[in-house]
């Protein structure tokens, strides 16, 4: 059996699911985007429907599971049931014969996995974010309102330090908001 779900908009799992076929798979389950954290019926017809001595083939331990707890909690339940569990793209998780791999490759593997996982999370929010009308990313400390204040402040000659001071903003937050500002003028054509 195969398992196969799209980790992010966009993947190709008709790809990983062909893959899964050239792997041996007779069958290959799948669960489209948004099944993430919540219920995925294909995984669960999948698992549900393997028996002592099949193999489940996935294409990577990330569309099988979102978290490490999860992979590693779920492969000690096929275990327990006499199945295998093979990963295309990590045979070092595999627990099939053949794939015998040494403890510190599979420490580096999970490892790996929980990078992969963290980068998923991280690029779902943004889509989220971007989604919902938000700009991603820190927010901005000086606003339209502080840099006026300290375009005037630099009038009076004060100093970067100071503004910064005033406004509770960093020096640098300052020099780069106020050099920032001035430059999209001066990229406007001088009348002549």
């Amino acid at each position: 059996m195969g398992y196969v779900r799209e980790v992010l908009s966009g993947d190709g799992v008709a790809e990983d699911a062909a893959a899964l076929r050239r792997a041996g798979a007779s069958q290959v389950f799948t669960d489209r985007r948004g099944a993430t954290s919540g219920p995925r019926p294909d995984l669960e017809r999948c698992l549900n429907s393997l028996k002592r001595g099949d193999t489940l083939l996935i294409p990577s331990a990330a569309s099988l599971s979102s978290s490490v707890d999860h992979f590693v909690a779920t492969v000690a339940r096929l275990r327990a049931r006499g199945i295998d569990i093979y990963s295309l793209a990590e045979p070092a998780l595999s627990t099939t014969p053949d794939a015998a791999a040494a403890p510190g490759d599979v420490l580096d593997t999970l490892d790996a996995l929980r990078r992969r996982l963290i980068s998923v999370r991280t690029r779902e929010g943004l889509d989220a974010a971007i989604a919902a009308g938000r700009r991603p990313g820190r927010p901005r400390v000086m606003t339209p309102e502080r840099i006026g204040i300290a375009r005037e402040l630099r009038t009076q000659k004060r100093s970067y330090a100071q503004i910064g001071r005033a406004l509770g903003v960093s020096e640098s937050a300052v020099r780069r908001a106020l050099k920032a500002a001035v430059a999209p003028s001066a990229a406007q054509p001088q009348a002549t």
